[in-house]
């Protein structure tokens, strides 16, 4: 099964890290799905909805404020100013 590496860090800390399957976040560009093989690509983000499916466990889903996401080869990193995880503090 393919995967990439995700991390979702904060400003000051590490929010979450891990395989992952697939990646949404709302850029200034619009939504985008990143899956594994995605090109590599960086956008600044906009306020709103994220969700990454994990390769082990549940889908987490949250929201973003400002930031940026990085992907390439199959490594996808999002800088967010804050993070929040639905039914989860973060």
């Amino acid at each position: 099964m393919a995967e990439m590496i995700v991390e979702v860090v904060s400003l000051d800390r590490s929010i979450w890290a891990g395989a992952a399957r697939m990646v949404r976040v709302r850029t200034s560009e619009g939504d985008i799905g990143i899956l594994p093989g995605h090109e590599a690509v960086a956008g600044l983000l906009k306020p709103g909805a994220f969700a990454v499916d994990p390769v082990d466990g549940e889908r987490l889903e949250g929201t973003i404020d400002a930031g940026f996401v990085t992907v390439d080869n199959d490594r996808v990193t999002i800088v967010a100013d804050s993070v929040e995880f639905e039914g989860a503090a973060a």
